[in-house]
C-alpha cells in the first residue's frame, strides 16, 4: 500500500513539476506544443503496448477489453466536451483550464500506474516516462490561463499538489481494490482508463500541440511513442 501511494506520487508529481516550470521560465508556445506531442506520443505507445496488451491477456477473450474501451472513451468525452452542463457531444471541446478535466487525467493515469503494480509486470521507465511526459506539458500550459482566471501563483500550485496528492491516493486505493477483484474485472478497469487516456490524448492533447506548433507535433508525438516503445523494448518488455 505505502509503496503504491510511493509511486503515485511520483506520477503525480509531474504535474507540481510542470506548474512550477511554468512560473519560473516563460515557455514558447512552438515547445510547449513539442512537449504536448511528446508526451501524447508517449500515452499512446504505454496505452497500446502495456496497459491494454496487458487488459488482453487478462479478459482471456471475454470481451470485457472491449467494453471498458468504450466505457472510458464516452465517460471522459462526457467531461472534456463540457456534457454535464448540457453541451453535446459532438459539439469542440472546451480548451478552457479546468481542473475536473486534469483530475479525470490523473486518475486514469493512477488506473494505469496501479494495474503495473496488480498485475505483477511492475512499474516501467516507460510508462513513468510516459506520466510525466503528459503530466509536465499539460500542467505548463493550463498554469497561464489559471493565472489570467484571476487565481494567485499560490493558489495555482496548491491546486498542482492537490493533483500530486490525488494520483498518489487513487494509485494506492485503485492498487487495493484491483488486488481483491477478478483477472476479468481487472481488464475492464485497465481498459476504461484506456479509453479515457486515449480520449483526452486525442481530443485535448493533439489539438492543443497542434495549435501552439503546427507539424512539428505530429513530429513530436512520432518521437515520444518511439521513446516509450524503445524503453519498453530496452527493458525487456516490462
Amino acid at each position: 500500500m505505502l509503496q503504491a501511494l510511493g509511486w503515485g506520487l511520483l506520477a503525480g508529481s509531474s504535474y507540481f513539476l510542470g506548474g512550477l516550470l511554468a512560473l519560473r521560465w516563460r515557455v514558447n508556445n512552438v515547445l510547449l506544443g513539442v512537449l504536448t506531442g511528446l508526451g501524447a506520443g508517449a500515452l499512446l505507445s504505454a496505452v497500446a503496448y502495456k496497459l491494454i496488451a496487458e487488459a488482453g491477456r487478462l479478459a482471456g477473450g471475454s470481451g470485457f477489453v472491449g467494453a471498458g474501451l468504450i466505457g472510458g472513451a464516452v465517460a471522459t468525452s462526457w467531461v472534456v466536451t463540457g456534457a454535464q452542463r448540457g453541451v453535446r457531444l459532438s459539439a469542440p471541446p472546451l480548451h478552457e483550464p479546468r481542473f475536473l478535466v486534469i483530475a479525470l487525467s490523473v486518475v486514469a493515469e493512477s488506473i494505469v500506474v496501479a494495474g503495473g503494480l496488480v498485475s505483477g509486470y511492475g512499474i516501467s521507465a516507460a510508462l513513468l516516462a510516459a506520466v510525466f511526459l503528459c503530466g509536465v506539458p499539460e500542467a505548463m500550459a493550463d498554469t497561464g490561463p489559471l493565472l489570467k482566471h484571476g487565481l494567485t501563483a499560490r493558489h495555482v500550485m496548491s491546486a498542482w499538489l492537490v493533483m500530486t496528492i490525488l494520483c498518489g491516493v487513487c494509485v494506492a486505493v485503485f492498487t487495493l481494490l484491483l488486488g481483491l477483484v477478478r483477472p476479468e474485472v481487472v481488464a475492464f478497469v485497465l481498459a476504461f482508463a484506456g479509453g479515457g487516456v486515449l480520449t483526452n490524448v486525442t481530443v485535448r492533447m493533439v489539438p492543443e500541440g497542434l495549435k501552439d506548433a503546427g507539424a512539428a507535433t505530429g513530429i513530436a508525438i512520432a518521437v515520444g511513442f518511439g521513446l516509450s516503445f524503445s524503453l519498453v523494448e530496452i527493458l525487456g518488455k516490462h
